[in-house]
């Protein structure tokens, strides 16, 4: 096994989790180790365009251009009405 030297504040918040979840630390931090380095060498990198289309979206919620629960609810019933009558 290797040794790694974390911060105490995070060392702190694996520990605390470990003991929420009744689980050994050792799996905590595997389990964290893992998590991160199938996000970030084994999934594919996002293109330019994916990129460009959060940032896009992004600012849309930045001023305020959002879309209500209601109109998202509407638009499914109807793609599932269209989606029926074919």
């Amino acid at each position: 096994m290797a040794q790694i030297e974390v911060p105490e504040k995070l060392a702190a918040e694996l520990r605390e989790l470990a003991l929420r979840d009744e689980r050994a630390l050792e799996d905590v931090v595997g389990e964290a180790l893992h998590s991160y380095l199938s996000y970030r060498f084994l999934e594919p990198d996002l293109t330019a365009s994916q990129i460009g289309r959060m940032k896009h979206s992004l600012a849309q919620a930045n001023r305020g251009e959002l879309v209500s629960q209601d109109e998202v609810e509407a638009f499914f019933d109807d793609w599932e009405k269209e989606a029926a009558s074919r």
